[in-house]
C-alpha cells in the first residue's frame, strides 16, 4: 500500500478493534493528517528520517511535550505499517526533538497551580452568576463537573463520560479513557451531594449532551468556555486541569501517599504527579 491516506484509515479502523479510546484515536489520525498536509507527502515511500525531522522541529514555537508527542503519533503509525509489510522499517525511530529549535519558555513544564479553598467554594457557589449567554443548565453542567474533579482527579474526557453504572451510594469507579486504567475511591459528602443534584436525562450517562458533542469533534470548546467562566469571576491563572491538580494537592496535605495519589490520577510514573500535580 502506497498511500498514506489509505494506510491511516486502515490503522483507525485496527485501533477501534484492540480497543484504543476515541480520544487516543482522534489524536493520532490528526497528528498524521497535519503531517501529510504540512509536509505534502502523500505516499508512505516518501517518509524518510529527515522529512519527519523536519517537520517535528520545525519554527512553530510548538513546547518539548508537543513535539515529542506528535512524533509518538507517527511512531505509532509508522509501526503499524512495518507490521503490515507496507514499509521495511521505521524512520520515526531515529529521530528526536531537537531541544535548540525550543524556545526557552517551552523547555520548562509549566507548574500547575491548584484552586484554594476559597476558590473552590466560590466556583460551587457562585458560578451561574458568571456563565455569561450560557444556559443556567451548562452551569449547572460546570459547578457539578467542577465539584467531580476536585473530588476524583479525573480528566473531564472521563468526566463527560460518566455511566451511571460507575457510581454507588460509597464508591465511583471509572476505566479512564486517556489511559484504560481502572480508578475506583470513596465518594465523599460533596461529591454525592452534587452528583444527587443532577437533573437525569439519560438512563446511562450523566452528561449525554456534553459526552455527544465531546466525541463529536467539540472538545475543544470546553477548555475555553471553562477558562472564560473563571476569568469572569476573577480567576485568572487556573484552568479545568486545575481540578486535577486541587485533588492530588489535597490529597497529599491529607496525608496520602504519592503512589496511591498516581494511581488514582491515573500516571504510570510518581515523579510526573509530584513534580506537576503537587501545589505546595
Amino acid at each position: 500500500m502506497e498511500s498514506i491516506k489509505k494506510a491511516l484509515e486502515k490503522y483507525m479502523e485496527w485501533d477501534e478493534v484492540i480497543g484504543r479510546s476515541p480520544r487516543t484515536i482522534e489524536n493520532r489520525m490528526y497528528e498524521v493528517g497535519r503531517f501529510v498536509e504540512d509536509t505534502g507527502k502523500r505516499k508512505l515511500s516518501q517518509i524518510d528520517e529527515y522529512v519527519i525531522h523536519d517537520w517535528i522541529n520545525d519554527s512553530s514555537g510548538n513546547s518539548v511535550g508537543t513535539r515529542k508527542f506528535k512524533l509518538s503519533c507517527l511512531k505509532s503509525f509508522l509501526n503499524y505499517c512495518v507490521a503490515k509489510g507496507w514499509i521495511n522499517n521505521n524512520p520515526a525511530l531515529l529521530v528526536k526533538v531537537d531541544i535548540r529549535k525550543v524556545k526557552h519558555a517551552k523547555r520548562e513544564a509549566q507548574k500547575k497551580k491548584a484552586f484554594d479553598e476559597a476558590e473552590y467554594k466560590y466556583i460551587r457557589t457562585n458560578i451561574n452568576d458568571f456563565i455569561g449567554d450560557l444556559s443556567e443548565e451548562a452551569g449547572e453542567f460546570w459547578r457539578i463537573a467542577t465539584v467531580i474533579g476536585v473530588e476524583t482527579g479525573l480528566r473531564f474526557g472521563d468526566i463527560v463520560q460518566l455511566e451511571w453504572d460507575c457510581l454507588t451510594s460509597t464508591t465511583i469507579t471509572v476505566w479512564t479513557d486517556k489511559r484504560d486504567k481502572r480508578v475506583s475511591m470513596k465518594m465523599s459528602h460533596v461529591l454525592k451531594s452534587a452528583i444527587m443534584s443532577i437533573k437525569q436525562k439519560s438512563k446511562k450517562y450523566l452528561f449525554p449532551e456534553q459526552r455527544r458533542e465531546f466525541l463529536g469533534g467539540k472538545r475543544e470548546k470546553y477548555p475555553m468556555q471553562y477558562k472564560r467562566i473563571l476569568k469572569r469571576m476573577g480567576i485568572d491563572d487556573k484552568t479545568f486541569h486545575s481540578t486535577r491538580v486541587t485533588f492530588a494537592t489535597k490529597a497529599k496535605k491529607s496525608g496520602g501517599k504519592l503512589a496511591q495519589i498516581a494511581m488514582d490520577l491515573g500516571h504510570s510514573s510518581v515523579r510526573t504527579t509530584q513534580d506537576h500535580y503537587i501545589d505546595a
